[in-house]
């Protein structure tokens, strides 16, 4: 089967939406599908008000040029009548759209001054909200990231009943093996304090002004535990406290190549994970899988990781009494490397998002909308 899987990011190992589509595609090639991974980017010139439909533009060209595809796997926006007519059509959810631009349009409203843009966000924003309904409409399936993700589409859109499955992320083959052999050497942490980390960007839905309050207030209560916040960049110095930076207490890390990952996972106790909407947060798997307790919030991938782990993932914030002699061991990772390898998520995604591929789908004429 020829399938395109297309990534609005550029195709690189260090952007985590575009690390998905790498490794899904690379997945699916070992099952023997014929898969071309793609994205428009960069678009030359491209300004944010027009940036999504230069992007459906695009990859009505790439279709053109480089079809037939018997499956076209994309974000909802994308899918435009052309594209529908195209190939049997998966709209395959790589972040919360909505709610993350809801997010951002709350926090933008709350601000004073107002920035003299906010009307335009808001706009462009309506705009972007009806394109991806009318994607989902088109699309012959849709796959939500996750179940927190699904539950929150139908709550809303019940319509999409028939069509929406979900999926799981992974890391990749090469990164789980980096993981499990930090999870076989780790050791019951030394000194008298822990030391947490938290890895994102330094964004509103990311919970950073919760993760802020509890370092402060865990800080006082326990002076010897340090924080490593990664990832960043440039933003979070406004927020950290400066004291706590000054003093050791917060190391703050920018930037970090993926390399340094393992590494970074290593040389900590408890990894912190505060966001209020989330798409999946691949950082939950890396930190689960190199045998760290996880103290989360209830967003992105942690229902799913619950399901298929044991004594790993736990309630944010961490307890009070909680110290180098009361952290919980972690469990046994047998159940949760059954659901999410990249093989067998691309095993579930033939059985969910191309089912009914030959039965469900007609022929249907260029320019039509499917039913």
């Amino acid at each position: 089967m020829r399938l395109l899987l297309v990534s609005h990011a550029p195709l690189s190992s260090e952007l985590g939406a575009a690390q998905v589509t790498i490794n899904l595609a690379e997945a699916l090639r070992r099952r023997g599908h014929e898969v071309e991974a793609w994205s428009p980017a960069p678009l030359e010139g491209a300004r944010w008000w027009e940036l999504w439909r230069r992007q459906r533009r695009a990859i009505e060209q790439h279709l053109e040029r480089a079809g037939p595809f018997d499956v076209v796997d994309l974000p909802a926006v994308s899918i435009s009548r052309r594209v529908a007519a195209a190939a049997w059509t998966v709209a395959r959810s790589l972040q919360p759209d909505l709610r993350y631009r809801w997010s951002i349009l709350r926090s933008e409203a709350l601000r004073w001054p107002p920035s003299p843009r906010f009307p335009f966000h808001a706009a462009y924003d309506l705009t972007f909200v009806g394109a991806t309904i009318r994607g989902w409409q088109r699309a012959d399936r849709v796959l939500a990231l996750g179940v927190l993700e699904q539950r929150w589409l139908l709550r809303r859109f019940p319509w999409l009943a028939g069509k929406i499955r979900t999926y799981g992320c992974a890391p990749s083959a090469i990164r789980q093996r980096e993981l499990a052999a930090v999870r076989k050497s780790r050791t019951t942490p030394a000194g008298p304090g822990l030391r947490f980390l938290w890895i994102g960007r330094w964004t509103a839905h990311k919970g950073v002004r919760r993760l802020v309050r509890f370092i402060t207030r865990r800080a006082k209560t326990h002076p010897h535990d340090r924080f490593t916040v990664a990832g960043t960049g440039d933003e979070a110095v406004r927020d950290l406290p400066a004291d706590l930076l000054d003093r050791g207490t917060i190391r703050w890390i920018p930037r970090f190549p993926r390399t340094r990952l393992a590494e970074m996972l290593a040389e900590h106790d408890a990894g912190l994970f505060t966001s209020r909407v989330e798409g999946w947060g691949l950082t939950l798997n890396e930190m689960v899988e190199s045998g760290i307790p996880v103290y989360a919030t209830r967003a992105g991938a942690a229902e799913d990781l619950a399901a298929w782990t044991r004594n790993c993932l736990f309630p944010f914030p961490p307890p009070d009494d909680l110290s180098s002699r009361t952290l919980p061991s972690t469990g046994d990772l047998e159940a949760y490397l059954e659901h999410l390898t990249w093989d067998r998520i691309a095993e579930r995604y033939e059985a969910d998002a191309l089912d009914g591929l030959r039965s469900d789908r007609p022929d249907r004429p260029e320019g039509e909308a499917p039913r």
